[in-house]
């Protein structure tokens, strides 16, 4: 079996290859001097990629990824129907940045997204796995909807998003096509 290791990982793996070969010299002959040299310059790398922070996918937050306005349209609901959504950051040993935001009134329901920005690569790589009844929406490097658990993920770049939904103004069988709206309006901010 198989297995591309992509991300932190993956240049982990690469940094630690690289400074085996160096110190093995590589199976090339070289001077003492040359190897020393490639050796010094190749820890200086590994170092300052190992120090290097991951890059954000996104500036935005999750209520910021996904707005009052985005809901309204989705479910056809009049403006200002929706309130301002609640932000928390949650972020996590994978993903410092990590937030998620609900929105939630008893007239028409609820929304939580959950955005991770940095690492959602690998958390959708994951998760798509996880869910048998996936349904492939087709947006960012790839979405899916899930009818059984009322999810759908969004992975685009470094980012992935997860919407959890709940509505009681929408009939049940209509919650893939508004979860599919939702998910474009955030791809469109990606």
């Amino acid at each position: 079996m198989s297995r591309t290791i992509t991300g932190r990982a993956g240049l982990g793996l690469t940094v630690a290859i690289t400074m085996a070969l160096a110190a093995c010299g590589g199976g090339a002959s070289q001077s003492t001097e040359a190897s020393s040299a490639g050796s010094a310059a190749s820890s200086s790398e590994a170092s300052a990629a190992a120090s290097a922070e991951p890059t954000q996918g996104t500036a935005l937050n999750a209520c910021e990824l996904i707005t009052p306005a985005d809901i309204e349209a989705a479910l056809e609901l009049e403006p200002g129907t929706v309130a301002e959504g609640e932000l928390e950051e949650v972020g996590t040993v994978l993903d410092p940045a990590e937030t998620e935001c609900t929105y939630q009134d008893e007239a028409w329901g609820g929304v939580i997204l959950r955005l991770t920005p940095t690492d959602g690569v690998n958390l959708f790589d994951a998760v798509l796995g996880a869910y048998d009844d996936a349904e492939s929406i087709d947006a960012g490097d790839g979405a899916f909807w899930s009818p059984d658990t009322n999810r759908a993920f969004i992975s685009k770049g470094s980012v992935t998003a997860m919407l959890q939904i709940g509505f009681v103004a929408v009939d049940s069988a209509e919650w893939g096509t508004v979860a599919e709206e939702l998910v474009h309006s955030i791809e469109a901010k990606l």
